[in-house]
């Protein structure tokens, strides 16, 4: 087990630095690509904070399982709830995906957050 650390933690948003690459796991239309840097893992219980960014494309996202907190740090996107409406979000918009949120993100040429999320646990559902 690692060993629990005090100091505070600070997350560099500005140019990615050894990103990992991925695309998106349900993609809807268009060639989105993300890059994502972790920059805190929690010892215990799962929680992570970090930058993640992403290029043009349509893709779901699903939470379950986890809570995320977001911020827009640069570009603009749209989260589109499953019921239909629609959240543009611009640089310095917070925001709350709660756990099982099944919208989807449009993202029109690119968008960066910093993002938490904090996993939830099976007898809190």
């Amino acid at each position: 087990m690692s060993e629990v650390s005090s100091r505070l933690v600070r997350l560099d948003a500005g140019p990615q630095v050894d990103p990992v690459v991925r695309r998106p796991s349900r993609p809807v239309s268009g060639d989105a690509v993300f890059r994502i840097t972790t920059g805190f893992t929690a010892a215990r219980g799962g929680a992570e904070a970090g930058v993640w960014e992403s290029t043009a494309g349509v893709f779901c996202a699903d939470t379950t399982g986890y809570i995320e907190f977001g911020v827009i740090v640069e570009g603009e996107a749209r989260l589109v709830d499953p019921d239909g409406t629609v959240h543009a979000l611009h640089t310095g918009d917070p925001f709350v995906m709660p756990e099982g949120y099944k919208g989807h993100w449009e993202v029109d040429h690119f968008v960066k957050k910093v993002f938490f999320v904090s996993p939830v646990a099976d007898d809190a559902v």
